[in-house]
């Protein structure tokens, strides 16, 4: 047990040494200050975040869940060195402007899992998010991966449209929380996906056995700590964030 653990520690951090960082908050926008919450944003965007030597911020809109039509803003970075470097302008004109119209609530850094991350031959860019958040149990580790590397590999075969990202919560989370997020451009492109899921099953079991699919989706749930499977839905904002790399 010890060396699985040792070997799943290890994996993450090769996984987030090798890739991005990102480092997360949520926003907490009164409705009344939301118009000038977003205008502002975008104008710092605009002016500091918008250039390739410049660091890139992402904004989401939540959709769904108890901070509904709040915000969630991202850091995005190759390496956490990057979140030593102080943008002493950009943070002066954000706290003039934007800092009187939210609250900040937390503060978090996740890795982007690329062993895990499905990506389809071609990327299409697209703004709406379902993502499951999971707390997975210290000793159940292995049967959580054991589904997402399956799962990737079942959305390989199928050539899947859609990418699917997973990043592991590094700091600011109680316990093993993951994020895995799937991106559609709308409501019904994410319905268009779900009429899928017959074919995932079988094309599951055709690669790892009858009755994998089932069984690998009961280890999964048994492998989450007590609520520890959540539902939402983000809306990334254009203007409010850096462009696409």
């Amino acid at each position: 047990m010890k060396q699985i653990i040792f070997t799943l520690i290890t994996t993450l951090f090769l996984t987030t040494a090798q890739s991005q960082v990102i480092q997360s908050r949520r926003l907490d926008v009164d409705p009344a200050n939301v118009a000038k919450f977003e205008a502002a944003v975008a104008k710092k965007n605009q002016m500091y975040n918008s250039k390739d030597d410049q660091a890139r911020w992402i904004t989401f809109q939540i959709m769904t869940g108890p901070y509904a039509y709040n915000y969630i803003r991202l850091q995005v970075a190759e390496s956490m060195s990057e979140f030593d470097v102080e943008d002493k302008a950009g943070n002066a004109f954000w706290q003039k402007t934007v800092g009187p119209l939210h609250t900040s609530v937390g503060n978090r850094i996740w890795g982007a899992n690329t062993e895990m991350t499905y990506n389809p031959t071609v990327t299409n860019r697209v703004n709406h998010r379902r993502i499951i958040y999971y707390n997975v149990k210290d000793d159940k580790q292995k049967d959580f991966w054991r589904y997402r590397e399956r799962a990737k590999k079942t959305w390989e075969e199928m050539k899947m449209e859609n990418r699917v990202g997973v990043m592991n919560c590094i700091s600011g989370c109680d316990g093993n929380w993951v994020q895995v997020r799937f991106h559609h451009k709308d409501f019904t492109s994410e319905e268009e996906a779900w009429e899928k899921m017959p074919v995932f099953a079988e094309t599951y079991n055709d690669l790892f056995g009858e009755g994998s699919f089932m069984e690998d989706r009961e280890r999964l749930r048994n492998s989450l700590m007590p609520n520890g499977r959540r539902i939402r839905h983000h809306k990334r904002l254009p203007e409010l964030s850096s462009a696409w790399r």
